[in-house]
């Protein structure tokens, strides 16, 4: 059986590693790298940064064995995710408990959004909360709008603060999965239609019209509107859509000559934070900072449409114990880039606790895969991978 994948990020390589084994796949891509939202870069000091997925965190145990099979190490961050340091302090984990329960305690069962569960819980003291200032972030959408049910959930499920990282960069996943896939991976090959024509599909490029017997569509949840698929969308899909958007995420990455403590600290007013990590050996602190600001709100305090001066000023105003070689500076705005327009996916209050399900069906000969169909792991790499493994199933059963 002939079976495309629409897609070379994590999930599409996942799920065409799985299937090549027993089919003739083939993956087609429009950029010209694999990895999708998954990209590692090299500082000109040497340090590599992330410039998409960064966390791999104890528990998603289904990177970790990807990363065992591939051969690929992994090195703590060595800094504390979920415990941010707020105004110089760190809260515990008591403390964050406490509040997640107090918070968790005023979601009706139809749900509310984040602000307005804090809010409930804490007052208008809420904004400046730890817990909330994480979430917000994490979230990378709008709290205002944002499912407390599912992301308050979140937060109090990740209570260990062990998170690693590829030695060399997260994106090396992806390039070792294409690897094994070899020329059955085509670069610089976008994918505008989908259609399904008696038994088989058709997928249309601008070279071609690829025509295969099954197919998996593995792109962001922002590009599926750019396919013309004929009949149709499939309807269970539209519906398993529903309550679902496209997270605003941005990242700075800047060199460092000093070797500060390994620490991880949080806006105390807006939705971005800043961490330098462990050098991969283990000794000492890497010669670089890395920040994450998460929804527009964000994005647009930090002037990133123009640059990276504002966020540089903010950056050395909350860590003052680094010193920055800011000429140097990588900015990423994910809401630029054409094959993601935007970061990852996050939860709508009142979406359906069982909508994920739909999207994790075939539809006659197709079947998606994606951060965004991975229910309580979408967002993450580790929900990529498990969307990939699933849609193979899906696609041959």
């Amino acid at each position: 059986m002939r079976i495309g994948v629409v897609g070379a990020g994590l999930a599409g390589l996942a799920c065409a590693s799985i299937l090549h084994r027993h089919h003739d796949v083939v993956v087609l891509e429009a950029r010209d790298r694999v990895g999708g939202r998954t990209w590692s870069t090299a500082l000109p000091n040497g340090v590599v940064v992330e410039r998409g997925g960064e966390w791999i965190e104890a528990e998603q145990q289904t990177t970790r064995r990807f990363c065992a099979d591939l051969g690929l190490p992994l090195a703590p961050h060595g800094i504390r995710f979920h415990r941010r340091r707020v105004d110089g302090t760190v809260p515990t984990i008591e403390e964050l408990e406490h509040t997640l329960a107090e918070v968790a305690g005023q979601i009706p069962e139809d749900d509310t959004t984040v602000t307005a569960a804090f809010v409930a819980a804490l007052g208008e003291r809420y904004g400046g909360d730890p817990a909330f200032l994480r979430i917000a972030t994490s979230a990378a959408g709008d709290p205002h709008s944002a499912s407390a049910r599912f992301h308050v959930a979140r937060a109090d499920g990740a209570r260990i603060d062990a998170a690693a990282r590829v030695v060399g960069g997260n994106q090396r996943i992806a390039e070792a999965l294409a690897v094994g896939l070899g020329d059955r991976v085509r670069l610089r090959t976008p994918v505008d239609g989908v259609a399904i024509d008696g038994g088989h599909v058709v997928l249309t490029t601008d070279r071609e019209s690829l025509v295969v017997d099954r197919a998996v569509v593995a792109v962001p949840l922002a590009l599926l509107d750019d396919l013309a698929w004929e009949p149709g969308f499939p309807d269970p899909w539209q519906t398993g859509l529903e309550g679902l958007a496209t997270g605003t995420a941005v990242k700075l990455s800047v060199p460092t000559t000093n070797r500060a403590r390994p620490d991880g600290v949080q806006h105390p007013r807006f939705a971005w934070w800043a961490w330098n990590s462990l050098d991969p050996a283990g000794d000492a602190g890497a010669r670089a900072v890395t920040c994450f600001g998460g929804g527009a709100g964000a994005r647009e305090w930090l002037a990133v449409a123009d640059g990276p001066e504002t966020w540089l000023t903010a950056l050395g105003a909350l860590r003052p114990d680094l010193d920055l070689v800011g000429e140097q500076a990588l900015l990423t705005d994910w809401e630029t880039d054409p094959w993601s327009r935007g970061g990852y996916s996050y939860v709508l209050a009142g979406r359906s606790p069982d909508a994920a399900r739909l999207l994790q069906h075939a539809a006659g000969p197709l079947a998606l895969a994606g951060e965004f169909t991975a229910g309580p792991h979408s967002g993450t790499m580790e929900g990529a991978l498990r969307s990939g493994i699933r849609a193979a199933a899906a696609i041959t059963r």
